[in-house]
This record gives C-alpha cells, sequence and structure tokens, in this order.
C-alpha cells in the first residue's frame, strides 16, 4: 500500500461550498416541521443520534491529517420512511475537510446507518486535507440541525472530529482524556498519538499521575501497572498504546479511577501536545448491574414465526433481579401481524449475567403491506437498574413480493491484517421466487485501496431459493503489508438483479481497510519442519516483534522462546501430532495474521532434511552432500535426488552422508524416507544440481504435417544438442539458439502422434503434451518383386484388404495390381495351396482370401508382362 497526500483546490472548495450552501437554503425552507407532527413520527420514521452501526451513541473521532474521517449516524425506532438529516459543521467552511459547510444524509426506507460524505459521492466519508502548514490541533463540530420528512433528533447529536497536525515539530498525547472499562477485562489500552513530523523517532513514557486516582494498585486489588516507554519510528503517528492490568476483586464497591500522565523521554521537540493526562474508570462488575436492550432496533421476516429480543445483564450480577417487557404496536396490527401479549417478566437469579428473551409471535400473512413495527420497552426494574436502550422498535419484513435485495449497511470496516472481512446483502419486502444478484469490488474513494496490492478483488453472484429470504454474503481478503498508509477504501457494488427482485437501498457501499503496521508480522520460520515430539529450536523472522508476550504453535506455546530482536524469535516447539499449524506471535499491540502460508509449520512423524552441506554442486556421482536432519534411521532407510536414489551412508540419527547421482543440471528434492514416512518437500532440502542442464521442448510450430515438414522447436537449455527424434526416428537439425531448433519431420517417422524428444549431454527432454507432433504422412511398408514368385512376410497391418494393399490408395504408396497375376498362400496342415487374383473381388468364389494377416508368408506371382524387378510400397496401416 502506499501513503498519499490529499489536497483540494481552491476552486474545488469554492464549488463545494457553493453546493452546499445551496443545499443548505433549500433546507431552510422546508425545515418549519411542527414538533408535534415529528414526535408522532419517531416511532414509524426513527430517531437519528451520532452511533456506532451497532447504535452505541459515539461523539469523538480523533485522525492524522491527510486520513479519511468516517461519521456515522445511526437511525433508531422506525425505519418506514424516506428521511434527509442536515448536518451543519462548525467552523463552517473548514479547509480541514474541503471547505464543507453542511452535510444532507438521506435515508432510504429500512437503512439504518449512513456516514457524512461529500455531495454526490456516498459512502466515501470526509477525506482531511494534508495541508504542509504548521497548525496545531483542531476540532470540527457537527451537529444534527433537524430531519425532513419525518423522525426525530436523537442523543447525541453533536460530534467532535480532531485533526492532529503532521507539519510542526513532533508533539505527544492522549488520543482522548478519558476511557472506561469492565472490571475483569484483562488488559485495557489507554491510545497515545503523535502529531506532528513524523520524519524522526521520539519516545514518551506513560506513568501513573499524582494522585494515581480511586483505585489501589497491585496484585491482589484493583489493577497492575509499570511504566512503559512509547516508541514512534519514522513515518508512524499512532495510536500506540499505553497498557493497564485491570483485575477482577469480588468487592461491590461501585466505580473507581485510574489517571496516567505522559513525559517525554526523548525526541518530541514539540513537546506535550493535549491531553496529556488520561483517567480510566473501572466500571464494577460485583454491584446488581444494569437491565437493557441488546440494540434500539431489530428486524424479522414475517415467515420467522417468532422474534426473540434479547435483554442483557451488564456491569454485575449480585443478588436476583427482574424487569417488565411490554410490547406494544407502532404500525403493526395486533391479531393480523403479531399477536399481543401482557408484559412479560424476566428473571435472573444472583450471579446470572446471561441476556433473556423477550418473545413475540409474528403471524404471517398473503398481502404485500410493506415493513411494519412493533415498540417494546422495559420497565418496573428490581434488583438491578435500568441501563441504556431500555426502548427499542422491531420492524417486521414483508416477505410476501420477489423481494428488494442491497446491502446491510452503507459501511464495513476491517483491518488489512484481520483476514477476510465479511459484507452482508439482504433480500427483504418479498421471498417469492428464485432471485439472484451480481456483486464487484473497485477502488474507490479519496484514499482508493489498490487491487492485487491492498486486497484481492472478488466478484459474484448471490442467490436465494423460493421462499427464502434473510441475508447472503461474500469476503473481501486485505493484503497486509508493513507500509504506514492510512485508512483505504474500496467500492463495493452490486447489480442485475434477476427474478423480478429490484435494487434497494444502499446498492453501493464502502469498505474501509483500516492500517495495520504494528502488529507483528511472520516472513519466515527457519525450519519450517519438524518432529512431532517436539524440542525443534526455530528462528521466526519478521517484524514488530518487540514485548513479545506469547509464540503459540497450534495454539500450544513454545517450550520456551527468545526475542532476539524485532525482527527475530527462537523458540523451542511444543510436541504437536503431525500436521501443518499456525505460528501466532502475540503483542502488546496484536497478533500477526494467519493468512498465506509464512507462518505454517509443518510436524511430521517421519524424518525431516533440515540442511545440505554444500546445498548446490555437479550432480556426476562425485559430490559428497552432508545431510542434516531429524528420523534418520541405520536400516529401512532410501535417499533420493529428484527421482534418483543416491548411495549414502548413515552416520546418526539426525545426520547422513550422500553422493549426488548422475543427472542433469537443475534443482532436486532430497528426500529420507524410513519406515516411519518420508520427509516433507521444503525448501532446506533443495540441491542445485550445476553443469549443462536437460532440454526441454515447450511447443512446436507446426504441430502436424507430412514427412519432410520443417519444423520450429521451442524450449530451454538446447546446448551441445547430440539429436532430435520424431517418434523414436533421428531427424536432421538446426539448433538456431538456446531455446530453439528447426528440424525436418524424417522419413520412417511413425504416423499419427509422436513425441519429439531433445537430447544433449545432460540426457533427453522429458515427454510432455508439448512435444507431440501429428506425422499426417501414412507409414510404408517396401518390398523388390521379382519375376516370376518373390516369398514375402507381411509386416503390416492385420487383416488389410489386399485391394488396398496393392493398388496405391493411400498416400506414399505404389500401385502394383496390373502388374501381380496372382498371390498365393500355402497351408502346412492340408499341404493345399489358396489364391488371389487382382481385379476378380467383386466375382463370387473366385477369391480364397481378400485380406493379408500380419506375419504371414505369401508367394506374389507377377504377369509375364510385367518388368523383371518390381518396387511395391505397401501401406503399413
Amino acid at each position: 500500500m502506499r501513503g498519499m497526500r490529499a489536497t483540494v483546490s481552491p476552486a474545488r472548495r469554492s464549488a463545494l461550498a457553493a453546493v452546499l450552501g445551496l443545499a443548505a437554503a433549500v433546507l431552510a425552507a422546508v425545515a418549519g416541521v411542527p414538533r408535534e407532527r415529528a414526535a408522532a413520527d419517531a416511532a414509524t420514521n426513527g430517531s437519528f443520534f451520532f452511533g456506532n452501526t451497532a447504535g452505541a451513541p459515539v461523539t469523538a473521532l480523533t485522525v492524522t491529517e491527510g486520513q479519511t474521517a468516517c461519521i456515522n449516524i445511526h437511525r433508531s425506532g422506525g425505519t418506514a420512511g424516506l428521511q434527509q438529516v442536515q448536518v451543519t459543521v462548525s467552523p463552517a467552511a473548514s479547509p480541514d475537510v474541503g471547505g464543507l459547510v453542511s452535510a444532507f444524509v438521506n435515508f432510504s426506507p429500512g437503512q439504518v446507518n449512513r456516514t457524512i460524505d461529500y455531495p454526490g459521492l456516498p459512502g466515501t466519508c470526509l477525506q482531511t486535507i494534508d495541508n504542509a502548514v504548521v497548525d496545531g490541533t483542531r476540532n470540527l463540530t457537527f451537529t444534527i440541525a433537524g430531519v425532513t420528512g419525518g423522525g426525530v433528533v436523537g442523543s447525541p447529536n453533536s460530534f467532535t472530529l480532531t485533526i492532529l497536525d503532521n507539519d510542526g515539530p513532533p508533539k505527544y498525547s492522549f488520543q482522548s482524556a478519558t476511557s472506561s472499562v469492565v472490571e475483569g477485562n484483562p488488559t485495557h489500552q489507554v491510545a497515545v498519538v503523535r502529531e506532528g513530523s513524523t520524519a524522526g523517532t521520539d519516545s514518551v513514557t506513560c506513568q501513573l499521575d499524582s494522585p494515581a486516582g480511586t483505585a489501589t494498585e497491585g496484585t491482589g486489588n484493583d489493577y497492575t501497572f509499570s511504566n512503559q516507554t512509547i516508541t514512534f519510528n519514522p513515518g508512524e503517528t499512532g495510536p500506540k498504546y499505553c497498557n493497564v492490568s485491570i483485575l477482577d476483586d469480588g468487592l461491590n464497591e461501585g466505580n473507581e479511577t485510574i489517571n496516567l500522565k505522559l513525559v517525554s523521554s526523548s525526541g518530541f521537540g514539540g513537546g506535550a501536545g493535549t491531553p496529556t493526562t488520561h483517567t480510566v474508570t473501572i466500571v464494577d462488575n460485583d454491584g446488581p448491574g444494569t437491565l437493557q436492550f441488546t440494540s434500539a432496533t431489530y428486524t424479522v421476516s414475517e415467515g420467522a414465526g417468532t422474534a426473540s429480543i434479547a435483554v442483557t445483564r451488564i456491569d454485575g450480577s449480585t443478588g436476583a433481579a427482574s424487569v417488565q417487557c411490554t410490547i406494544s404496536a407502532g404500525t403493526a396490527t395486533p391479531g393480523s401481524d403479531y399477536t399481543a401479549t401482557t408484559p412479560q417478566t424476566l428473571s435472573w437469579t444472583s450471579g446470572d449475567a446471561s441476556p433473556k428473551p423477550c418473545v413475540i409471535t409474528i403471524l404471517q400473512d398473503t398481502v404485500l403491506d410493506g415493513p411494519k413495527t412493533i415498540n417494546l420497552s422495559l420497565s418496573g426494574a428490581t434488583g438491578a437498574t435500568l441501563g441504556t436502550p431500555t426502548t427499542a422498535v422491531l420492524t417486521i419484513l414483508d416477505d410476501d413480493g420477489t423481494g428488494v435485495i442491497q446491502f446491510t449497511s452503507a459501511t464495513y470496516t476491517g483491518s488489512e491484517a484481520g483476514g477476510p472481512i465479511t459484507i452482508t446483502v439482504s433480500r427483504t419486502g418479498g421471498t417469492v421466487g428464485t432471485v439472484t444478484v451480481d456483486y464487484a469490488t473497485s477502488p474507490g474513494g479519496s484514499n482508493p485501496a489498490t487491487p492485487g496490492v491492498d486486497y484481492i478483488a472478488v466478484s459474484g453472484t448471490l442467490t436465494w431459493a423460493d421462499g427464502e429470504g434473510g441475508t447472503k454474503s461474500f469476503t473481501v481478503t486485505p493484503i497486509p503489508d508493513t507500509a504506514p498508509e492510512g485508512t483505504e477504501t474500496v467500492t463495493l457494488t452490486l447489480s442485475n438483479p434477476t427474478g423480478g427482485a429490484t435494487l434497494g437501498s444502499p446498492n453501493t457501499a464502502t469498505l474501509q481497510i483500516s492500517d495495520s503496521t504494528s502488529i507483528p508480522v511472520i516472513t519466515s520460520i527457519v525450519p519450517n519442519v519438524g518432529p512431532t515430539a517436539g524440542g525443534q529450536t526455530v528462528t521466526i523472522n519478521g517484524q514488530n516483534f518487540t514485548g513479545a508476550t506469547s509464540v503459540t504453535f497450534g495454539g500450544t506455546p513454545c517450550t520456551s522462546f527468545t526475542v532476539v530482536s524485532a525482527t527475530q524469535i527462537t523458540c523451542v516447539t511444543p510436541p504437536k501430532p503431525a500436521g501443518v499449524v499456525e505460528v501466532v506471535v502475540t503483542t502488546p499491540v496484536g497478533s500477526n495474521v494467519t493468512t498465506g502460508t509464512a507462518n505454517d509449520y509443518l510436524y511430521t512423524s517421519g524424518p525431516t532434511v533440515l540442511s545440505l552441506t554444500p546445498s548446490e554442486g555437479a550432480c556426476n556421482g562425485a559430490t559428497v552432500v552432508t545431510v542434516t536432519g531429524t528420523g534418520f534411521t541405520p536400516s529401512g532407510m532410501t535417499v533420493t535426488f529428484g527421482t534418483v536414489q543416491a548411495v549414502f551412508t548413515y552416520i546418526s540419527s539426525t545426520t547422513l552422508v550422500a553422493v549426488a547421482p548422475v543427472q542433469g543440471a537443475g534443482v532436486v528434492d532430497v528426500r529420507v524416507t524410513t519406515p516411519a514416512g518420508t520427509s516433507p518437500n521444503t525448501a532446506a532440502d533443495d540441491f542445485t544440481c550445476t553443469g549443462t542442464p536437460i532440454p526441454t521442448v515447450t511447443g512446436l510450430n507446426p504441430t502436424s504435417g507430412p514427412i519432410g515438414t520443417t519444423v520450429t522447436i521451442t524450449g530451454t537449455n538446447f546446448v551441445g544438442v547430440t539429436s532430435v527424434t520424431f517418434g523414436g526416428v533421428s531427424a536432421t537439425f538446426t539448433v538456431v539458439s538456446s531455446t530453439q531448433i528447426t528440424a525436418t519431420v524424417p522419413a520412417g517417422t511413425p504416423s499419427g502422434v509422436v513425441d519429439v524428444r531433445v537430447t544433449n549431454a545432460a540426457g533427453t527432454s522429458p515427454n510432455t503434451s508439448a512435444d507431440n507432433f501429428t506425422n499426417t504422412s501414412a507409414s510404408t511398408i517396401q518390398y523388390t518383386l521379382y519375376r516370376t514368385f518373390t516369398l514375402i512376410v507381411w509386416t503390416g497391418a492385420d487383416n488389410k484388404p489386399i485391394a488396398q494393399a496393392i493398388g496405391g490408395t493411400q498416400a506414399g504408396t505404389t500401385n502394383v495390381s496390373s502388374l501381380i497375376g496372382a498371390i498365393w498362400l500355402f497351408n502346412p496342415q492340408t499341404q493345399t495351396w489358396r489364391g488371389y487374383f487382382p481385379g476378380t473381388e467383386n466375382v463370387p468364389g473366385a477369391n480364397d482370401f481378400t485380406t493379408f494377416r500380419a506375419g504371414t508368408a505369401y508367394f506374389i506371382a507377377l504377369r509375364p508382362t510385367a518388368p523383371a524387378t518390381v518396387s511395391w510400397v505397401a501401406p503399413a496401416n
């Protein structure tokens, strides 16, 4: 991936400002929606607020200038209408976001998430401008000012975008001033960022502030902590992390705090940024907890039968608790769309924190009536308090039409090192008939990801069967690298719906692939094969290994490991069953990805080859090679170089000495076979035979023709060529170059498909389909006939009709039928003669036989008028 600096020209900024200003004027003309009507529309059309795609409130985001800022607006409650959300930006026309004054975010029916984008560029988010000016940290406030078309402004309706400068002298700061973590979560990470210049290496120390907070530090208390030096390498802005280990103490003591501060260690010529202190709130999990829905919105197909809405108990489970779940009509009709019920009591025993379902019976109909809503609320909590949200909306999706197909979100996210990212597509509003839709990926946005470099491009078709609704999915796989480039984007597109289905909204979406340059990366493991008993010392090469906390082979920790440097770890393998396992290095930042084969290690119960000394030499029967490995046996063992068995001497279970057998130049695998099996093929067993390589034939032109045809042979290693054969018959040839030969199809070449083989001092080219040549000439046999009788043995095809054999009917043969008076066959068993007379084939009873039999002797009688000798070229087949 590549880093980039985005700029917006003054002309483009003016155009954006003009477009947005005009849109603001239009909105102002229609914004006077009565408050009463908006409140009435909330259940139907929704409440709009800043939050993540799951509906959790979000009020802030920090990026470095030049990066993409994705700010999501979430709709909770009803989703039936088509709404437009007006967002104002302060300060207005900020050059940091291309002069954006305000934005209009459109929600289609059923859509619950949209990002703030530039006009005409849906799903691209906002590209902050890298301006090459030292202007410090800037804060922009986004406010949801109104909603048209129904719906209400929810909470939070204000969002702060913090843009870190990357141009002045470097400064350090926490990414935010506060964070929270539930007691018992093992590690809490507090983000530290660098703003300003990223050209050098800067370090900062994270330590406890004074006072250190209300929580008690130390084993057996609330948390443990040690001072940490955080280093930013050239090009890195962060975030990097200060880690706090959170302990579960079993005490009902309420929420407690930890105060951290940053102190410069080296570099950071700009000094401290803002904030340099951070308060972590440990949320107590030992009290009774809070009760709430898991989400503010849910959906269910009308054919599902039931809907189970989960109510959770979090942040404590001490004592029994209960809550009332009440169901009421939104736009859905009790008795037609669902079964009305009395309030349901959901109960938890002490220590129980599992979700409890509020169950609604959904009724099927055959009416095409669109989505309907049901309202849910929680009340009357005992033994615990109510959390957020306590109200939710269930949307019943109609399944009586062919359906509408759309992405389930306008934005999907994933890490470049996180493996395949799942993209979901839904069919709603009907399930009649089989329908399909095509999907595809393409580069998109202001910082587009490059196919084949940043991700693997995909396209295909999703299919729903008759009566099937719900979601289908496909995956997009990022390609991890170590280059800092910020978040990059991929455009996802749906097209070509079939079966009567239509495209809904969104039918285009954005995949945001976040940068992951600080997690461990494994580039090789040496050796990458070893015994099932373990105990093999291996070297793991890669990047970002500093501070590694564990190394596992197939989930089992190494017997021991040593972090040699940021790019190398040595490890003693644990015992594992035979097979390939994933090797995973974990640091406080995260773990390496397991895509690809660089982190694969093969356990084998048989022998292994770990090294060859030397690893190259002449394969002439005189080069001695020391083979080092495991599992060698004093008896029942063979050693091969490629496919050729070698002479060897057993030294020990880990060493043998072999003689490289005679064969052509090239790379061959040295494999050891014992009664326990054959050594796996790895790079460590490669031996390079030096000298003249064996030729190979890769193509012929033409690939067919009669005897006498000139054929151009292409291939490799045409050095010192001694012969070229067509079906085993030597041909005249000319070596044009080391990759080309011209040869003439020789007389005597068998008819049909034959192999063209090239030979030099190293050997003969292997037989492949590339060397097939079709000889279109018929093969012939030549006889000399004498007057009056000549004895011949027929060596052509068995049961060959005599009229064809002597009639010259096949290419390359001669017609001697007028010169032969009779053909005689003697039967030694009966001591009788049988005869054939040319020209009488159609005379009944004239001939005793009409075909030649292979290997049989015949007397050929020439006519008195025939020459004294006759050359007869007969067909061989």
